[in-house]
């Protein structure tokens, strides 16, 4: 146990030494980890760039900047992607800080997957990634996480390599495909100005730290600084959902962790704004395309991996 009579410097000292990822998987082709940093972590703001080209599914919200572009806010609704070496920093928005999965890929395997949507690729190999970020899809991050949840639970003779590896690649198809249908459908001519994502940005906060609220249009538009019809054009040209579904899915996904531990679901709905235990399963089950029973189970860390469907437009 820790001194009680440590000073601030000792335990910021401490922590330093603590890594931030835990690697659940380490194959031929892929790596997996998670990544988990306090916000008084000395080393939230920048915690140095990035060792591997991967993608990564966010499990709290947090403000991201790649080195050199714009800021944006990334939750449980997007997959970040990063190529290797990318610099960055980070912003606190909820007070568990930065918790995310990421899933690393072999070099030319990676170039292959991205090729199927971005020919071009093969000319920029140190770049597979165009983007910092794409849209998630909710199935998808389910996916993610029963398999990590797996891996993190069990020996390394618990899993076949073969098996895994196929999971992230399926995985990796996923996000490929959702994040070119995603950026192929912006029109050249509507980019999103810097006051815009300011305001799309402002809002995101908003709902990621009071997603169980029950917040009107007009609330989150005077939070956000701009009138409600603004908000709402700001918010889809620049996220492609809606704020209602951008709330409902910050509400389900944040609801898996206590899905898994098998809290009672009517308490939990109530909790999280669903007017009964039928209205939330009803919703957990468009959104993940499994009712929560189901998701409960596979999130324990027992079974077998499973690779995911091809994900439908969420």
């Amino acid at each position: 146990m820790r001194s009680a009579h440590w000073t601030d410097a000792t335990r910021a000292s401490a922590r330093e030494a603590e890594p931030l990822d835990r690697i659940a998987f380490r194959g031929g082709a892929v790596t997996i980890g998670a990544f988990r940093c306090a916000p008084d972590d000395p080393r939230f703001a920048d915690s140095g760039p990035i060792q591997n080209h991967i993608f990564v599914f966010p499990r709290q919200t947090v403000r991201l900047r790649h080195e050199g572009e714009a800021a944006f806010v990334a939750g449980p609704g997007v997959v970040t992607l990063y190529n290797r070496g990318q610099r960055y920093s980070r912003g606190a928005v909820s007070p568990r800080g930065d918790e995310c999965e990421w899933f690393a890929v072999d070099d030319a395997l990676l170039v292959e997957a991205v090729a199927a949507f971005d020919p071009a690729v093969r000319e920029r190999p140190r770049r597979p990634f165009r983007h910092a970020w794409t849209p998630g899809d909710a199935r998808l991050y389910l996916a993610q996480r029963a398999l990590y949840e797996r891996l993190a639970a069990g020996a390394p003779g618990d899993w076949d390599a073969l098996e895994v590896e196929e999971a992230v690649l399926h995985l990796l198809a996923g996000v490929l495909a959702r994040g070119h249908a995603f950026w192929q459908s912006r029109p050249r001519d509507t980019t999103v100005g810097t006051r815009a994502r300011e305001i799309v940005a402002a809002a995101e906060v908003v709902l990621a730290r009071r997603f169980a609220e029950k917040l009107t249009l007009h609330e989150i538009a005077r939070a956000a600084g701009c009138s409600p019809f603004h908000l709402c054009r700001a918010f889809r040209a620049a996220t492609g959902t809606t704020l209602h579904a951008y709330r409902n899915r910050l509400r389900l996904q944040h609801a898996l962790e206590r899905v898994a531990a098998g809290e009672d679901l009517s308490q939990l709905a109530l909790e999280l704004g669903y007017s009964s235990h039928s209205h939330f399963t009803a919703a957990f089950r468009r959104l993940f395309g499994v009712a929560p029973s189901v998701a409960r189970a596979r999130l324990r860390p027992a079974g077998r991996f499973s690779a995911p469907r091809r994900p439908a437009r969420a």
